[in-house]
């Protein structure tokens, strides 16, 4: 049962949407499609409600600022089932790789996710934060997940600032050259509404992708049966976004499970 944690002192770097999309599902998976336990260590938002309506996941909101920290890392640790754990930003971020480090439960998790958008105190962040684990002590397992991806773009351009100038055009060093070779490990997670509208709807874009309704057949027989149009409207619409979230499943989501796998069974 594998234990991943997700966190980036940054906010707005898509960790709940990373947790929930990208590392639920994993763990859920390759659990043999046990219900994953969730912990969102937040004093401030609680993001996990908004995937109320998700049957894979089992969601518990923990305070920060408790005394007792190290203990509760610990215990939710050491639990015999698959762990995924969204830490929130700021102060929530250094109390709690603190915590993780002081109790020695960092060598107890199979993988850290840092996931960065293409900014540079996104990167800043996220290279301090590597630099936190590797002082440590740890061998524990970093991937870093270049968030909202344009596909339009060229990975490289969008993500300099961590990338670095690929083109040799202006000489420009990014941040991943102070990673060690080894750890230099990273994927793309593309901008997609799909995300957005499975969010809407309370649950995960892998939930919607492997969703057991034929909406082409329900469509049909609405516009057979000359059924009202706002529902007519509403099969369309679930229709594309499945087809959307199956797509999204196949480019996104099923190589980075695969570079997960790859980084914990290593």
């Amino acid at each position: 049962m594998s234990k991943i944690i997700v966190l980036n002192a940054k906010g707005g770097v898509g960790k709940s949407t990373i947790s929930m999309q990208v590392v639920v599902p994993y763990l859920y998976t390759r659990s043999g499609k046990k219900v994953v336990s969730y912990y969102e260590f937040d004093d401030e938002n609680e993001d996990s409600k908004s995937f109320i309506n998700s049957k894979l996941v089992n969601p518990t909101q923990i305070r920060v600022l408790d005394n007792n920290l190290r203990d509760i890392i610990t215990d939710i640790i050491l639990q015999d089932e698959s762990i995924c754990i969204d830490v929130g930003a700021n102060k929530t971020t250094t109390y709690f790789i603190s915590s993780l480090i002081d109790s020695g439960m960092i060598d107890a998790v199979d993988l850290i996710i840092i996931p960065l958008s293409d900014g540079e105190l996104d990167s800043i962040n996220a290279i301090e934060l590597y630099y936190r684990i590797k002082e440590s002590g740890s061998e524990v397992k970093v991937l870093f997940i270049l968030n909202r991806y344009n596909e339009l773009r060229n990975i490289h351009s969008q993500f300099d600032i961590f990338l670095g100038d690929q083109r040799g055009f202006f000489d420009k060093q990014g941040f991943i050259e102070n990673v060690l070779e080894q750890d230099r490990n990273y994927v793309t997670l593309s901008d997609s509404d799909a995300i957005k509208y499975c969010r809407n709807f309370g649950t995960t874009v892998w939930e919607l992708a492997n969703l057991d309704r034929d909406l082409s057949a329900q469509l049909k027989e609405a516009i057979k049966e000359k059924k009202d149009k706002q529902e007519i409207k509403f099969l369309s619409f679930k229709k594309a976004l499945k087809g959307d979230c199956e797509l999204f499943m196949r480019k996104n989501l099923e190589p980075i499970f695969e570079r997960i796998d790859s980084l914990i069974n290593h």
